[in-house]
């Protein structure tokens, strides 16, 4: 009798201890909406990345045409990543893409606030006037690559989170199977 107490306990303590590991699972797992929420001000910040590259376009491309053009390309690249994981749902590939991608946008952002700057710095050394428009210019770039970095932490949390309920579940399912 006892042997079959022990027996039944154990199995309820088993049970119990699966439950709460499998509502760890889901307490950990980053919900449809906060994906969605965080996939949709991604967007947001993309398209306010593009709008500063286009409107510094004249200037940037003055200095050289590839930094528009390479920033531009990875916004695209954005957009088409943010829309396959909304149309597809997330995925650990999906995300660490996009994460990615949005570091490309932010690296871009302060690579071309450095040449502005290094280009007026030559300008002025040529004994030209300095550029007038340089600190808002630069200030823009500045805002939209942090915007980009600040919202691509956030995915990463969100990533971090998602990856390690995805890995409890496949390693769940391989103990079950031996």
């Amino acid at each position: 009798m006892k042997i079959w107490l022990a027996i039944l306990l154990f199995a309820a303590f088993a049970c119990f201890a699966q439950n709460k590991s499998a509502d760890a699972v889901r307490a950990s797992m980053p919900s449809k909406d906060e994906i969605s929420e965080l996939l949709s001000k991604a967007d947001e910040k993309v398209s306010s990345f593009e709008q500063t590259i286009k409107a510094l376009t004249p200037t940037l491309d003055g200095i050289d045409s590839s930094l528009t053009s390479k920033s531009l390309d990875a916004a695209s690249t954005a957009h088409t990543v943010i829309r396959g994981v909304q149309k597809t749902g997330p995925t650990g590939y999906g995300l660490v893409v996009l994460v990615v991608t949005l570091d490309d946008l932010s690296s871009n952002a302060f690579r071309s606030a450095v040449v502005l700057a290094s280009a007026d710095r030559d300008r002025v050394v040529r004994g030209d006037h300095p550029d007038n428009n340089l600190p808002s210019n630069v200030l823009a770039l500045s805002n939209a690559g942090n915007a980009c970095n600040d919202i691509a932490e956030l995915i990463v949390h969100a990533t971090l989170r998602y990856l390690s309920a995805e890995e409890d579940v496949l390693g769940k399912l391989l103990d079950s199977k031996k």
